[in-house]
């Protein structure tokens, strides 16, 4: 029988610099990222970072919704090219 480990759905951060950008969440939100942050030995914002990509990369709706935008923003480019 095979282990199951307990791992975290993030993996930790590569220790790379970023610039610094400033925003609202509610307190719990804030209480959870600190403590995410303290599980996996990494900077909140490395967390935002991965959570943003992890919901962009799966959320299929968005993933149609960037497909039409961009498909329509080539129609607007196509049809101001030919006027």
């Amino acid at each position: 029988m095979s282990k199951r480990t307990n791992a975290p759905v993030i993996k930790p951060q590569l220790k790379i610099q970023f610039e610094q950008i400033n925003f609202k969440v509610d307190t719990q939100t804030l209480e959870n990222l600190r403590a995410y942050s303290e599980f996996i030995d990494s900077e909140q914002g490395y967390i935002i970072r991965e959570a943003l990509s992890h919901l962009f990369e799966t959320d299929s709706a968005f993933q149609s919704f960037l497909v039409a935008r961009s498909d329509g923003n080539k129609g607007s480019v196509q049809e101001r090219a030919s006027q």
